[in-house]
Formats: structure tokens, C-alpha cells, sequence
């Protein structure tokens, strides 16, 4: 398999990594950067639920990568009516320099989108956002409050906070079956 090479500029610094080999993989996050240990809860494969789009099925696959320091999320979208499969890529850390949350998704279309976010401990919430015109803005958030169960919503407002799009469902993360000996 051919590594994807991506450059990512973080004020004040470049750097490069390549993905691809399974020996990327790390179990967790990195130790000594407690900050990571949130995005944890995206780790593993998830199905979504989306009201009022029964035909429609999101899947995600998420694991650690680059010695924990980052997440890599694959994900993908059948609409169910014939529709092209949408799909893409998200690295997701914690910017010990900035001190903040970073989330990239790099989209089949060749879109990329880059968010910050907060991570609330009390609700076990994650907001992510972004500018998607000089005057819009998209909110993602994932709640975590039930174990293997993210609840999240996308909110796209106008500079007046007026609600332009809102989409809402909740992910379901899959669990692998134990085989019991006979």
C-alpha cells in the first residue's frame, strides 16, 4: 500500500508524516499528554443513526496513529438512493503548543476542513468549528455521556446565529464478539 503523505501547517511550524503500514497503529493515546485521552471515546468502529434517513448509513473506523499522538478516522456515507458514496479522512490531537484541540478532515471531493475544539469533561462533550464562508460558521458536537455511544449534531449558522443546516444522529460503536471455548 502506497503511504498518504500529508503536510499540515500549525502556526510557527511544519511537519510531515506518512500513513499507511499497520505498524502505525498504537493501542492509546500517547502517555504524558493527558489531553488526548478524550478523543479516545472516537476510537474503534461506529454505524449511525440519522432520523428521518432510514437508507442512509454512516460507518466510522477509528484508531490511534504516529505513536498515539494522533487519531485517524475513516469514514464513509451510502445514501441508500444510488447516490455516490461519500467518504474521507480525519486526523484529530491536542496542540500541546496552542493548547487546543485540532480536528482535519480531508474529503473525497478534495475539500479539506480544519476545526478547533473544546473538550467539556462534566458533559463528556466535544465542540469542534469552523468558518465555512467569511461568514458562516459549522459547530460539531459529540456527546459522550452513554458509554459506546457518541450523540452528536452539525450546526452551519449565519453571522447572526440563525440556524442555516442542522443535521443530528447518534453513533452506535461496534463490539467485537467473544468467542467462548466449547
Amino acid at each position: 500500500m502506497n503511504p498518504l503523505v500529508l503536510s499540515v501547517t500549525i502556526p510557527s511550524s511544519v511537519f510531515q508524516f506518512q500513513i499507511g503500514s499497520a505498524e502505525e497503529i498504537a493501542q492509546a493515546p500517547a502517555a504524558g499528554i493527558p489531553e488526548l485521552q478524550p478523543l479516545h471515546y472516537y476510537a474503534g468502529d461506529w454505524e449511525d443513526e440519522i432520523p428521518g434517513k432510514p437508507g442512509m448509513r454512516r460507518t466510522e473506523s477509528a484508531a490511534w496513529i504516529l505513536q498515539g499522538r494522533f487519531l485517524r478516522q475513516s469514514w464513509s456515507v451510502e445514501q441508500g438512493d444510488g447516490s455516490p458514496t461519500a467518504s474521507g479522512l480525519t486526523l484529530m490531537t491536542f496542540d500541546t503548543e496552542s493548547r487546543v484541540y485540532r480536528h482535519w478532515s480531508f474529503l473525497a471531493t478534495g475539500s479539506v476542513i480544519e476545526n478547533e475544539g473544546v473538550w467539556d469533561a462534566a458533559t463528556r462533550t466535544f465542540s469542534w468549528s469552523h468558518r465555512s464562508t467569511d461568514t458562516d460558521v459549522v459547530t460539531t458536537t459529540g456527546s459522550f455521556a452513554e458509554e459506546g455511544t457518541q450523540v452528536w449534531s452539525i450546526v452551519k449558522t449565519d453571522v447572526h446565529g440563525k440556524i442555516l443546516r442542522e443535521v443530528t444522529g447518534r453513533s452506535r460503536k461496534k463490539t467485537v464478539p467473544t468467542l467462548k471455548a466449547a
